[in-house]
């Protein structure tokens, strides 16, 4: 009886893990930014986007797969512009899944993706930018650089056959890396030091033209600040010496004699110093004033 019991239990346990086994692997998860395409013998069967918790049966796959944008770089390549100038090009490209199942038929995962976007984007490339010089492509000016007018038409092509084909959108494409081969390398730098002393050579020019207006204006105004202070000392000279006679006349006036004798002094002032030996007539008007007589009489 006991056996009987036993054998019961094990039973039940073995019925329990299976139906366990089954139920877990019967359940699964999509995540947020994920999209699951479920399988049965290889062909797709249903297309799950939302997240969240979700059954099967066991033999039926999960293939999952992300639905946010991913980026890569394509195979560099040198390429010949329209002015037969080579340069050597690296583009990335960014793109994300638009129609999961269309993507898992044609191309099954994102290794095969980017491939075949490698290689669709280097192809309208090739053909885009032989249509352009290389001064359009490289310059030291912006306003002359379009690239981002070849961008535009290699995301158009390429996006077109990406959709239709493939299921993928693509959202963006650039350039990462833009060379010169080694045998261009030296001409374009000569260019480009060419196009740089130019631009050296205009901005001297207009320093020395703006230096000789300002040196200009500067002695200008230099002339006009001497000749006012002249004026203005002249003015003041003459006041001075429109002074001095008045006071002059004033003096003489008042006493002809003492004005005289003041003259004199400042003329002997003007002709003698201390080592001054005069040798004068007695009748000298310079003696006049010297001769004591004269003094006693006055």
């Amino acid at each position: 009886m006991k056996s009987v019991d036993m054998k019961k239990i094990i039973y039940a346990l073995l019925i329990a893990v299976i139906l366990g086994l089954l139920i877990y692997g019967s359940l699964f998860g999509v995540n947020e930014g994920k999209s699951v395409i479920l399988t049965q013998w290889g062909k797709p069967i249903k297309t799950i986007k939302e997240a969240g918790l979700r059954m099967k049966w066991p033999w039926q796959k999960v293939n999952s797969f992300d639905n946010r944008i991913n980026c890569f770089e394509a195979q560099t390549l040198q390429l010949l512009l329209e002015d037969k100038n080579p340069i050597i090009v690296t583009c990335y490209i960014a793109w994300k899944i638009d129609n999961p199942e269309m993507f898992f038929q044609s191309l099954n995962n994102v290794d095969n993706a980017r491939l075949k976007l490698g290689d669709m984007v280097n192809s309208q490339l090739g053909i885009i930018i032989s249509e352009y010089k290389i001064e359009e492509v490289i310059n030291t000016v912006p306003e002359n650089v379009k690239l981002q007018e070849i961008y535009a038409k290699i995301q158009k092509e390429a996006n077109t056959r990406a959709r239709d084909e493939y299921g993928i959108r693509i959202v963006e494409v650039g350039m990462k890396k833009i060379l010169y081969p080694p045998i261009v390398s030296n001409a374009v730098y000569q260019r480009m030091k060419a196009e740089r002393t130019k631009e050296a050579v205009k901005y001297v020019a207009e320093g020395e033209e703006e230096a000789t207006k300002i040196r200009a204006n500067t002695d200008r105004e230099a002339k006009e600040l001497l000749a006012k202070a002249y004026k203005e000392a002249e003015e003041i000279k003459g006041e001075g010496d429109k002074e001095a006679l008045r006071i002059y006349a004033n003096a003489y006036s008042k006493d002809p004699e003492f004005f005289r004798f003041l003259k004199s002094l400042q003329v002997y002032s003007e002709i003698m110093d201390k080592n001054t030996t005069l040798v004068l007539s007695t009748d000298s008007e310079l003696f006049e004033y010297l001769n004591s007589k004269d003094l006693i009489k006055k």
